[in-house]
Parts: structure tokens; C-alpha cells; sequence
């Protein structure tokens, strides 16, 4: 018996090997279709009884955390961060790099690293007298596919 194909060529079968974000960004992808084949789409996703949420942050204790706030508060961090902006690309693309190197699958495996390191990334550029302005795409090495663009406050 053949799988049910829905837009975009997925199956449940492609769906349940993705990860909850990427399932995250296809659930919102359909949605914002305002389509009955994006409705469709969507509603397998969430049919699916896996996680397709965008994650929450991670809690203040939660070890990973700590070890996040430990790097960002670096001046390797800060150096990363203010370069990816200079470069034109989100501060995000600097520190996700950086976060990867240090905390390898750790932070790369778990769903909720990346919001985590947004938020974190976010602390750090207001305090250096930055202002968001808009968000980016952050390229294909990445872990977090879009970050805030900052600029001089």
C-alpha cells in the first residue's frame, strides 16, 4: 500500500525522521499556506503525536544552560558575535558556531539548545549597546536556521 503524499512531496515517513524543529518549521510553513493542502499538511503533523512545538528555552538550572552562559560570557563569544554582525549576518551565526565546537552533539541534538542560544545571544548583544533589526537566514552550517540582525542602538 502506498503512503499518502501531502505538499511538498512529504509523507508521514519523512516526517517522523525530522527533527522536532524541522517538523516545527513545516507544520508553520503549511499553516502560513492558507491552503486546504496546507491545512492537510499541518493537521498530519499534528495527527503524527510527536513533537512538532518550537521548544522552549532551557530552565536556568539545566546543566547545558550553565555551560551555554559559561561560553557566552567569553570573550570568544563576544568576538564571534559582534563579527558575524559586522559580516552581516545575525550574531547567532557567530555564537551557534562556537557553541557547536565546545558542545559538539550536545548542543546540536537537543531541541531546545538552539531557542536557548537565541535568548542568550540576545542578552549578550542588548548589553553591548545593540538593537534588533529584523531577522536572517543563518547559513546552511548552522544549527538555529534564523537569528536576530543587530545594529549600533
Amino acid at each position: 500500500m502506498k503512503e499518502e503524499i501531502f505538499i511538498g512531496g512529504w509523507t508521514l515517513s519523512r516526517l517522523r525522521d525530522k527533527s522536532q524543529n524541522e517538523r516545527h518549521a513545516i507544520w508553520k510553513r503549511a499553516k502560513a499556506l492558507h491552503s486546504a493542502e496546507g491545512n492537510h499538511l499541518a493537521r498530519a503533523i499534528e495527527r503524527l503525536g510527536l513533537p512538532y512545538a518550537e521548544p522552549e528555552p532551557l530552565t536556568a538550572e539545566d546543566p547545558l544552560m550553565v555551560r551555554m552562559r559559561e561560553i557566552l560570557g567569553t570573550p570568544a563569544a563576544r568576538s564571534a558575535a559582534l563579527e558575524a554582525t559586522l559580516d552581516g549576518l545575525p550574531a547567532m551565526a557567530g555564537i551557534d558556531v562556537l557553541l557547536h565546537e565546545q558542545l559538539g552533539e550536545e548542543y546540536r541534538t537537543n531541541a531546545a539548545a538552539a531557542p536557548t542560544a537565541q535568548e542568550l545571544t540576545a542578552e549578550l548583544m542588548t548589553g553591548l549597546g545593540y538593537a534588533e533589526a529584523g531577522r536572517k537566514e543563518l547559513p546552511a552550517r548552522c544549527v538555529a536556521r534564523s537569528g536576530v540582525f543587530w545594529k549600533r542602538a
